[in-house]
C-alpha cells in the first residue's frame, strides 16, 4: 500500500487543480446573474427567465405641456414601455393638481389586438 500512493503524491496538485477547473464554470455561471433575472410567462404560457434589465421594443419619449403649466391637473411626466418577450405593458405617470379637497382619477385604456402574419387583418 506504501508504494502506490507513492506513485500518486507528484500527481496529487495536479487532480485537484484539474477537478477545480473542471467545476469553476459550473460555479460561476450558477452565482453571476440569479439576481438579474425574473420569470416572465409568454403568451403560449411558457415561463422563462428574462433580464431584468432588458429593453422593451416599444417605449415613449418626452411629451409636451399644452397649456404650460396653466392646467388645474399638470402631468409632469408620463412613460410607457412595451416588453414583446412576455407581453407586458407598464406605465408611469406623475403629476399634481390645483384642486383642493377632492380626488382625481386617471383613465388609460390599452386597445391591443393580434396580428397575424400572412392574413387580411383589415376591417371590411
Amino acid at each position: 500500500m506504501k508504494g502506490f500512493l507513492a506513485a500518486l503524491r507528484p500527481w496529487g496538485a495536479t487532480i485537484v487543480t484539474v477537478a477545480l477547473a473542471a467545476t469553476l464554470p459550473a460555479l460561476v455561471h450558477a452565482t453571476s446573474e440569479d439576481g438579474n433575472l425574473i420569470k416572465g410567462t409568454s403568451m403560449h404560457g411558457k415561463t422563462r427567465l428574462l433580464a431584468n434589465d432588458r429593453y422593451p421594443a416599444l417605449y415613449t419619449g418626452k411629451f409636451g405641456d399644452c397649456l404650460g403649466g396653466h392646467s388645474l391637473i399638470e402631468v409632469t411626466g408620463f412613460d410607457a414601455a412595451y416588453y414583446a418577450d412576455n407581453m407586458t405593458v407598464m406605465f408611469h405617470l406623475t403629476g399634481s393638481t390645483k384642486i383642493q379637497n377632492d380626488s382625481i382619477m386617471a383613465y388609460i385604456s390599452v386597445d391591443a389586438c393580434m396580428v397575424a402574419p400572412g392574413v387580411d387583418n383589415e376591417p371590411t
